[in-house]
């Protein structure tokens, strides 16, 4: 199949190329060609082309047969906008998802999360660099391109039978126009990108052109860097599940003997809750974007093209580093035990007063404590996103037929390599002979707002680091963490630590399809034109990763002269939250690698202390090699068996349309009907670790565990109807109506199909069982779409438009919440006993019968659910206005969802990273020589997929609103300066758990500036 379809591939190719070639030919030979003048192609510019670029979306929107909605460049290579994404949020029916820390402008539409849409390019699929398994991270990356190299973007939000399937909530496809379109000329730009967070910049450059060789044979293409260099600052609530135990209260005596306990519980009965971890931290990011687009046309004969267009772009953030502060006061859990010997957990010295949430537990919000812990956790994480297409193409055109023959090859990267470095400074036992670890903190969550958050902390070492370094090494059944001799304690029991940890990453896509499309064109009949078609589609992600650890790591390395102040404790948050502490620790990652490394991977012994342990022998077929840091990969971790495994997909479609043009009852009536199948086969090969657990692994004597593969598949084919019909009411009075079905297969990384679970690790406090239950059986899911909508195109440039949907979907892939599935009260996970023992529900947690936390998550195909919208838009050119009011225009937008359905536990459904209002204003002034534009987007709250729980610990993001604004000055006919400034209204972006008054996350990113000069020739 692989040989018969790169045949195939190369059979178009070859037409394509060789159609170059002699097109080439043909241009030399030829003495003279008719092309427009570069004068032509600057007045076909309106100055700024805010105007310009909004008429020529609204004229695709007027002529489609389909819904839906676009943006055009200006003309002069630039969308007035940050990013991809960030200009189609503009659009009726997308909202930006602004949960990544870098900018990877994911979105979603008409009501539902990025993974439902389809990015196409010309109306092809491509092969999409796409990593992580969270939904609104598991779409096309927006923001991995530069939008200089398109024409355009166009959101189709009623697929028909000739569109490519799997765009349950639309299709994004983006533009590239073919060179025989374009008018002959260049341009060149030059612009600076500069952030207020940090006071830092970047540049960018583009370049373009395309150019007629003849009459026939035209050529183009446009090259992009842009440097990027930004951060977001955030403050987090890690998790408001921990509830105080009378270990922590008052004199640490059991209920009956603890009168401060004791007060508490008998005024809140249920217990009292605290925020057990508190976050501060930066995400710094630094790297470039390479993009670049190029392409052929060449009409042979008066009915044969040759064509080819391609594009690639890179986008990598080498020096992508997470700067974060933990404060830890554990252990609670509800522990009202009497202290022993060996406990160590943090004494509260004072709390505040609880509030009772909406969910009816008490919570406290400020406390003082003793004996704390904190974590100054440094993270290198470089991403890389790349993706490259090549689009051959032959066209064959008459009065009667045509036919398209297209092939497609794309490939794709994603990659994340993380190597997380943490200095951790430990509570002492409690009644340890060299006494509690002197650190002492005090905690504010700030109420209902994040930014007025307080840390007040003070730590006896100011390093962080034991002035004696660490001598105690990992163990086999706890490798992330080195260790130093608790004060008072035997040489083997750990006080202070350093971990060394991190999941590395990388995603291999690779789409090869092949395309034919046949249209008859009908005369003198209601039908218009026939149109049937074939595509075969194969696509490859191969997902790999590893696990860093601390076995073998240099501990002699580890002084405290690795430790420095963090770079971040000046401009924190920009000034806006000056309750964050300064007593912030950093660790230079390249050096502290360099001491560390090489590691020692000879066996440990009496001689040779800080060797590997036998179960950790280097040998790959065990699961234990040397990772991309030069760390031993940690083989009983999920991270790294979970996320090795290759999924193959080959996708066979046939369809056929008809389209018609008639009159009914006197109204004009054109549209299409149509038939779609598509057979889809899916191969999953896995990796599966056997005998791999933290428990194997402190076992003597022979290697227990090997690394082996498992195999799956499916098959399933589709039956996918669509019809649309567009009605000219009068001249200026269009209805729309339309309807259809189609699919969307699961993400690779949602499909892994084996079950894990990490046991607790003896050397992290509260330490839960982490499991990730196999999704062995998820189906693609299906939607049948309903659409209506009336467009009143009132004068030239102007429309008012109302659009209502509905989409019924089936078996859609979210987290699974059924308690019975998360925490069974039996201990079996899937069905396996994997020595959990018997668990129970507490609260918001999964026990074990020794009350150990039980953290379960998995996905699962959900039951059917609803989604209806609607959309308000208007859209005028003012230019009928007299004198100065002629350069008025704008537009606006509005939408509203609502989602109807409900979870297996009958809880109803919330959709994440939807939100149910949207609204976008957009005013502008534009005349020869200037332009203004001011866009306001606002965004309702929305919800956040639940993490690890099964009844909650979901949160939701507040609404939010932001100014941006675009001036342009036309300096003569070829130059043209323009500003545009991003977040005037300086937002930020706010989680809550529950009730506002249990926040969880405040991100800030502050104002981008960034000035453009460009220039046409």
């Amino acid at each position: 199949m692989i040989r018969e379809r790169t045949l195939l591939l190369g059979a178009v190719s070859a037409l394509a190329l060789g159609g170059s070639i002699v097109g080439a030919g043909a241009a030399v030979a030829q003495t003279s060609a008719t092309t427009q003048t570069q004068d032509d192609t600057v007045e076909e510019v309106v100055v700024t082309g805010f105007r310009g670029a909004y008429a020529s979306a609204l004229a695709t929107k007027r002529n489609s047969d389909q819904i839906t909605d676009s943006i055009s460049s200006d003309g002069l290579g630039r969308f007035p906008d940050l990013n991809v994404g960030e200009a189609i949020q503009r659009l009726p029916g997308i909202q930006i998802n602004r949960e990544a820390d870098s900018r990877n402008a994911t979105i979603s539409l008409r009501g539902l999360p990025g993974s439902f849409a389809r990015t196409t390019l010309n109306g092809s699929g491509f092969a999409d660099p796409i990593l992580s398994t969270s939904t609104n991270m598991g779409s096309t990356p927006l923001g991995a391109f530069n939008s200089d190299i398109f024409s355009g973007i166009t959101i189709i939000k009623s697929p028909d039978a000739s569109n490519v399937a799997g765009g349950l909530s639309g299709i994004i496809d983006l533009r590239i126009a073919p060179a025989l379109s374009r008018n002959d000329g260049g341009f060149v730009k030059a612009a600076y990108e500069y952030n207020e967070l940090g006071d830092q910049g970047s540049p960018s450059y583009t370049v373009g052109y395309s150019t007629h060789l003849t009459d026939d044979f035209a050529v183009f293409g446009t090259l992009a860097f842009k440097e990027e260099n930004f951060r977001r600052d955030s403050i987090s609530v890690n998790s408001w599940a921990n509830r105080l135990g009378s270990i922590q209260v008052g004199n640490q005596g059991v209920p009956g003997t603890n009168p401060i306990y004791d007060a508490l519980i008998a005024q809140y009965p249920g217990g009292v809750y605290y925020p057990s971890q508190m976050r501060q931290f930066v995400r710094q990011n630094r790297g470039d974007v390479f993009t670049g687009a190029a392409g052929f046309e060449w009409q042979a004969t008066d009915e044969v093209r040759f064509g080819l267009t391609g594009f690639y772009t890179k986008r990598q953030l080498d020096q992508g580093t997470n700067h974060l502060l933990y404060i830890e006061n554990g252990a609670g859990q509800n522990t009202n035990t009497a202290l022993v010997a060996t406990s160590a957990v943090t004494h509260f010295t004072s709390l505040g007063t609880p509030y009772v949430a909406a969910d009816g537990r008490a919570y406290i919000n400020s406390f003082s404590s003793e004996n704390a812990q904190t974590f100054d956790s440094i993270r290198s994480e470089p991403v890389t996103q790349m993706v490259w297409a090549i689009n051959p193409t032959v066209t064959f055109e008459n009065d009667e037929w045509h036919a398209t023959l297209e092939g497609t090859i794309s490939r794709a990267e994603a990659r994340s390599d993380q190597i997380e470095l943490d200095i951790v400074q430990n509570a002492y036992r409690n009644l340890g002979s060299a006494g509690l670890n002197g650190i002492t903190a005090s905690v504010f969550t700030g109420g209902n707002d994040l930014s007025r958050f307080r840390i007040n902390l003070n730590t006896p070492n100011a390093t962080h680091i034991p002035a004696g370094g660490y001598t105690i090494p990992v163990a086999a059944n706890s490798v992330t963490q080195v260790g130093a001799v608790m004060p008072g304690q035997l040489a083997t029991v750990a006080g202070d630590r350093f971990g060394v940890t991190g999941t590395n990453g990388q995603a291999l896509t690779e789409l090869d399809a092949v395309q034919f499309d046949l249209t008859r064109t009908l005369n003198g009949s209601f039908l218009s034109s026939i149109t049937g078609g074939l595509r075969f589609e194969t696509t490859s992600f191969a997902s790999s990763g590893s696990r860093n650890s601390a076995m073998g790591i240099n501990m002699a390395g580890l002084t405290q002269g690795v430790s420095e102040v963090n770079p971040y404790v000046g401009d924190f948050f920009g000034g806006q939250a000056g309750g964050y502490t300064s007593n912030w620790r950093n660790v230079d990652v390249a050096r502290t690698l360099a001491a560390i490394l090489p590691v020692n991977t000879a066996l440990r012994s009496a001689t040779n202390p800080n060797g590997v342990t036998n179960q950790f022998l280097l040998d790959p077929a065990t699961g234990v090699f040397l990772t991309t840091y030069g760390l031993v990969n940690n083989y009983w971790d999920p991270n790294y068996w979970n996320n090795n495994f290759t999924n193959s997909n080959d996708t066979f479609s046939a369809y056929g349309m008809a389209k018609f043009d008639t009159e009914v009852f006197g109204f004009r009536a054109q549209g299409n009907i149509g038939l779609r199948y598509e057979k889809l086969d899916t191969s999953i090969v896995a990796l599966d670790c056997q005998g791999c657990s933290s428990v194997r692994a402190t076992a003597a004597g022979a290697v227990n565990h090997f690394v082996t593969e498992r195999t799956y598949g499916s098959s399933n084919d589709y039956w996918l109807p669509s019809a649309m019909a567009k009605i000219d009411l009068t001249d200026d009075l269009v209805l729309r109506a339309a309807y259809y079905r189609t699919y969307v297969r699961p993400q690779p990384r949602d499909n892994v199909p084996i079950t894990s679970v990490l046991t607790p690790d003896p050397a992290v406090v509260n330490s839960p069982y982490t499991i990730t239950i196999g999704a062995t059986n998820l189906s693609p899911y299906t939607s049948d779409a309903y659409d209506l909508a009336l467009e009143w195109y009132n004068r030239p440039g102007g429309v008012f438009a109302i659009s209502l949907y509905q989409k019924d979907v089936e078996g859609y892939i979210g987290p699974i919440v059924d308690p019975t599935r998360l925490c069974p009260s039996n201990g079996l996970i899937n069905g396996v006993d994997f020595g959990l023992g018997p668990l129970t529900i507490s609260g918001t947690n999964c026990l074990t019968a020794s009350g150990v936390q039980v953290q379960a998550s998995g996905s699962t195909n959900q039951d059917p659910i609803t989604v209806r919208g609607a959309e308000l838009a208007v859209q005028q050119n003012l230019d009928f206005l007299p004198g100065w009011l002629s350069h008025f225009g704008g537009a606006a937008n509005f939408t509203y969802i609502d989602i109807e359905g409900t979870t297996g536990a009958g809880v109803p459904i919330t959709l994440p990273s939807v939100s149910r209002k949207n609204l976008n204003l957009i005013g502008y002034y534009e005349t020869d020589r200037y332009g203004i534009r001011l866009t306001y987007n606002w965004r309702g709250d929305y919800d956040l997929a639940a993490g690890n729980s099964f009844v909650g610990d979901a949160r939701t993001v507040k609404s939010r609103s932001q100014l941006d604004a675009s001036a342009s000055y036309n300096l003569t006919d070829r130059i043209t300066i323009s500003a545009d400034a991003f977040n005037l209204t300086d937002a930020t972006r706010s989680e809550y758990q529950g009730d506002p008054m249990l926040p969880r996350r405040m991100d800030y990113d502050g104002r981008t500036y960034q000035l453009t000069v460009r220039a046409t020739f």
